[in-house]
């Protein structure tokens, strides 16, 4: 009978324990999916402060921007091929969330602190367009994260998501760009269709000068446009 009850035991914490177990799996799934964007994070935030009045030390912001946003997309479509996650492991999540919501803010600060020196050297522009990329591939990893936890965590999980979209928006402000002008390319960003492709062209496109092409233009839209009076004619 003891060796029965023993049996019975052993078995049914087996069974209490095999959710727990694959939880911990999926929960581990996702942070290894986000453990390339807090490296490539890091890697820019050293670039940038190795940033000098030297134009050589631009070129390791550009490569490392680069990287960020292939990470930040590449992330987004690893943990949306993910199982969800049910409340502990959501819970779990959370110290990996803020660690990685505390880099973006550290770096985007000490980017936006080397702008007289991105100015002097003509490529405030570029690092204006990379923030621009990386602000639509951070959109969709925050709405894969945020699909993968229950509703009852969401709130928990986007305290980290809006500490990383509010970084962004601060440092696109920063340099001169519009933060309210960016989600219409963060929609694009948010599927997941071109985890690698989509950097790599805005950041290539940032390289030939494009993103020096910043809406300037709406004045002159606006004249040449006045009333015509047309002098009408009485008839006695």
């Amino acid at each position: 009978m003891k060796f029965l009850s023993i049996l019975t035991l052993t078995g049914a914490t087996s069974v209490m324990a095999a959710p727990v177990d694959i939880e911990r799996r999926q929960v581990d799934a996702i942070k290894d999916a986000l453990a390339p964007v807090m490296s490539s994070l890091k890697d820019l935030d050293t670039a940038i402060q190795g940033l000098t009045t030297d134009p050589q030390t631009a070129a390791p912001i550009l490569s490392s921007s680069q990287a960020a946003s292939k990470a930040l997309s590449g992330a987004a479509t690893k943990i949306q091929a993910a199982d969800n996650l049910g409340l502990i492991g959501s819970l779990g999540l959370q110290q990996t969330g803020t660690d990685l919501a505390t880099q973006v803010t550290t770096t985007i600060g000490d980017l936006t602190a080397k702008k007289p020196v991105l100015d002097q050297l003509g490529v405030t522009p570029i690092a204006l367009q990379a923030l621009q990329q990386q602000k639509a591939d951070s959109g969709g990893l925050s709405d894969a994260l945020l699909s993968k936890v229950p509703a009852l965590a969401r709130p928990i999980a986007g305290q980290s998501t809006d500490m990383i979209s509010k970084a962004l928006d601060d440092g696109i402000t920063a340099l001169g760009g519009s933060a309210t002008a960016t989600p219409a390319a963060g929609a694009g960003g948010a599927t997941g269709t071109k985890p690698a492709g989509g950097a790599a062209s805005g950041a290539a496109g940032a390289a030939t000068g494009a993103g020096a092409a910043k809406p300037a233009g709406g004045a002159g839209a606006a004249t040449g446009g006045g009333k015509k009076n047309d002098a009408d004619e009485d008839e006695d």
